[in-house]
């Protein structure tokens, strides 16, 4: 049985005080920005996008990794993936130590594709941060990289 939740303040109820929120609305606004402008002229989703920067990053990962580093599903992030290699921008290749896996990696169209769709995302991303100073940037980077280890132990 679930143990009784501790009662809430009038703060804890205010979205001005709720920190997932917050991170949600930032991110939302960043992502559908990204969206709008490259993403679209390069006709990929946000998702096709994500596993191109994964993949990018360390080519060759299971499909269960990749789910895990961009907080997908793996049933869904599997039909995005048939999607990708239908389009020529990842090939899934058996893993060659242990045959009951696939790995997924980059092809070159799929590696282009995120070397043009980056750059923007990138200045996206700066130009939010222009808003605080560089010190707060790191402090900020180091606090998220905290609370993402200790989400993904829940």
């Amino acid at each position: 049985m679930r143990s009784a939740l501790p009662a809430l303040s009038e703060a804890d109820w205010s979205l001005q005080q709720n920190v997932a929120f917050r991170m949600d609305s930032i991110t939302s606004r960043l992502n559908q920005e990204l969206r709008d402008s490259v993403l679209r002229d390069l006709d990929l989703t946000y998702a096709h996008f994500r596993v191109l920067q994964v993949l990018f990053e360390v080519d060759g990962q299971q499909i269960g990794d990749i789910a895990r580093s961009i907080a997908m599903r793996q049933p869904a992030l599997s039909r995005v993936i048939d999607q990708m290699e239908t389009r020529k921008l990842v090939r899934r290749k058996q893993d060659k130590d242990d045959s009951r896996y696939m790995r997924v990696f980059l092809t070159p169209a799929g590696k282009r594709s995120y070397e043009q769709a980056w750059p923007e995302g990138h200045q996206i991303i700066v130009r939010a941060l222009e808003a605080i100073s560089p010190d707060e940037r790191e402090q900020l980077l180091e606090l998220l990289k905290r609370i993402d280890l200790h989400t993904q132990k829940k």
